[in-house]
C-alpha cells in the first residue's frame, strides 16, 4: 500500500504544479495624488506621478476635492489605467498658456484606459469663458480641444460631466479605435454676450469603432461631427440642445483630397433648438477643394424640437452660389438613410422643414422614410436640388446651401 500512496502523493504534487494560480489574484494598485489646494498650484505633475506609480491601477480624484489643471494633462505611462474622478478637475483660464495647444487632456498612443465616475458627481471643467471672450475679439486665438484621444485604442469615458470647453469638447482622431463614451453630460454656457463658439460635442475621425451611448449636450456647434476617416461609429440615446446637429462633415475642403465617412449609425436622438437636426456638409469642387465619399449612414428615430431644419444636405459649404454653379461638388453619396424623423421645426424657415441640396456633379443615394416632421403651422415643404426620384418625400425646387 505504501508505494501506491507515494505514487498518489507524487501525482498530486505534479497536478498542483500544473494548475494555474487562480486562487491568488494580485490587485491593481490605487493611487491618490495630493492636491496643492490652490489655483496657483498646478496639480498635473502630482496626477502624472500617480499614473507613473499606478500605470495599470486606479488613480482616484476624491469626492469634494478640486485639482487644478494648469498645464497639459498627458496620460503618458498609462497602460490599462483608470482615472476615477469623483471630485473636480478644473482647467486654468490662462489664455496665453493655452494659445496654440492642441489639447488640455491629451490621451495619445495609449492602449487601454478608463476615465469615469462611480457616483456621477465627477466634473471636468474646461473653464472656457475667458477663451470664448478672447476669441470673440481675436478670431486668430487658437484654442485647445478639452479632451482628445489620439492614436489610442480600448478607451472608456463614462458617467462624467464635462463643462465649458474652450473649443471642441471631445476628439477621437489619429486612427483611434474601440472608444466608448457612456452616459456623459457636456454643457457650455456663456456668462457674457459672447457665445461659446466651436464647442463641438464630438469630432470623430479618423477613428473607427467609436460608440456614444447616452449623452446630453448643450453647446454652440455640431453635437456630433463625423469627420474625414470616421468609420463604424454608433450614436444612441442622445439629446442635443442649441447645436448645429448630428453632422457628417464638413468634407472636401482640401484641394486634391478625397474625404471618406462611412458606416455611421444614429438611433434615438432628440434635437432641441438646433440649426439642423441631422445633415451632411460638403464643399464644392474646383481647384480650391477636393471631394468626398459618404456611404452607409443612417439616422433613425430622430425627434426634432424647435430646430430650424430637420434634415439638410449642403453641397456649397464655404463658398457662394456663383462659385458652386461653376464648380459643383463631385461628392459620392450612397446608402444614406433617414428613418423615423418626427417632431416640429422652428419658425425661422417655416413651412420649410428640410433643405436637401445634393451635389450637382456627384451622386445622391439618399432615401427618407417614416418622415412625420411638421412646421409650426401650415403644410411641410421640402426644398430639393439634384435629388433622386426615390427620395421618399415630395420635393419643391429651391434648395440651396
Amino acid at each position: 500500500m505504501r508505494p501506491v500512496n507515494h505514487l498518489l502523493l507524487l501525482a498530486g504534487i505534479a497536478a498542483a504544479a500544473t494548475l494555474p494560480p487562480t486562487r491568488v489574484v494580485e490587485r491593481a494598485a490605487t493611487c491618490t495624488p495630493v492636491a496643492g489646494g490652490s489655483g496657483s498650484i498646478d496639480d498635473v505633475p502630482a496626477i502624472q506621478s500617480a499614473i507613473a506609480a499606478c500605470p495599470s491601477g486606479t488613480i482616484v480624484i476624491p469626492p469634494s476635492s478640486t485639482y487644478y489643471i494648469n498645464s497639459v494633462f498627458s496620460f503618458k505611462g498609462c497602460a490599462g489605467c483608470t482615472l476615477q474622478v469623483e471630485g473636480l478637475l478644473k482647467v486654468a483660464s490662462d489664455t496665453d498658456y493655452w494659445n496654440g495647444k492642441s489639447a488640455i487632456f491629451d490621451m495619445s498612443s495609449i492602449t487601454g484606459a478608463k476615465v469615469y465616475s462611480s457616483t456621477g458627481a465627477g466634473v471636468i471643467d474646461g473653464n472656457g469663458q475667458d477663451a470664448w471672450d478672447r476669441f470673440a475679439s481675436d478670431s486668430s486665438y487658437d484654442r485647445p480641444t478639452l479632451f482628445w484621444i489620439n492614436g489610442s485604442k480600448n478607451v472608456i469615458i463614462q458617467n462624467l460631466r464635462f463643462k465649458n470647453a474652450p473649443n471642441v469638447f471631445h476628439s477621437a482622431r489619429g486612427d483611434s479605435s474601440n472608444i466608448q463614451y457612456i452616459d456623459v453630460t457636456l454643457d457650455a454656457t456663456s456668462k457674457s454676450a459672447n457665445l461659446p463658439k466651436n464647442t463641438d460635442g464630438w469630432d470623430i475621425g479618423p477613428a473607427s469603432y467609436v460608440t456614444i451611448a447616452g449623452a446630453k449636450v448643450t453647446n454652440n456647434d455640431d453635437c456630433v461631427a463625423f469627420k474625414p476617416g470616421a468609420n463604424y461609429v454608433t450614436v444612441t440615446d442622445i439629446t442635443c440642445i442649441g447645436s448645429h446637429g448630428l453632422s457628417v462633415g464638413s468634407l472636401g475642403s482640401k484641394a486634391g483630397a478625397t474625404d471618406t465617412v462611412q458606416n455611421i449609425y444614429v438611433n434615438g436622438a432628440t434635437m432641441t433648438d438646433s440649426t439642423k437636426a441631422a445633415g451632411i456638409k460638403l464643399y464644392p469642387g474646383g481647384s480650391a477643394h477636393g471631394t468626398a465619399v459618404v456611404r452607409n449612414v443612417t439616422w433613425e428615430n430622430v425627434v426634432v424640437d424647435n430646430s430650424e431644419y430637420a434634415f439638410q444636405i449642403q453641397s456649397c459649404y464655404g463658398e457662394d452660389a456663383s462659385y458652386c454653379a461653376s464648380s459643383p461638388s463631385t461628392a459620392q453619396l450612397s446608402d444614406i438613410y433617414v428613418k423615423g424623423l418626427s417632431g416640429t421645426t422652428a419658425s425661422k424657415y417655416s413651412p420649410t422643414t428640410m433643405n436637401i441640396n445634393c451635389p450637382a456633379g456627384g451622386t445622391c443615394g439618399v432615401e427618407l422614410s417614416g418622415v412625420t416632421v411638421k412646421p409650426p403651422s401650415g403644410t411641410a415643404k421640402v426644398l430639393c436640388a439634384n435629388t433622386p426620384s426615390s427620395l421618399g418625400v415630395t420635393c419643391s425646387s429651391g434648395a440651396s446651401g
